[in-house]
């Protein structure tokens, strides 16, 4: 279980890197840097509200977090 909790974010992280990328390259680094952040520090404090919910929610959250 701690194995998939732990590469619930990987995956999320592995998805955005090329596509991102490419934006990033386009628009500037900055904007998706600060939103990235956002969304990793939102995510974050849901992380104990998911492990409440199931282990489904947390597997959830922790994939969005890695997106961000």
């Amino acid at each position: 279980m701690q194995g998939y909790v732990l590469s619930s974010f990987f995956y999320g992280y592995v998805i955005t890197q090329i596509p991102f990328g490419i934006l990033a390259k386009k628009y500037g680094a900055k904007y998706f840097l600060g939103i990235g952040m956002l969304i990793n520090s939102l995510f974050g404090l849901l992380v104990p509200l998911g492990a409440y919910f199931g282990f489904g929610w947390l597997l959830t959250v922790r994939f969005i977090q890695g997106l961000g």
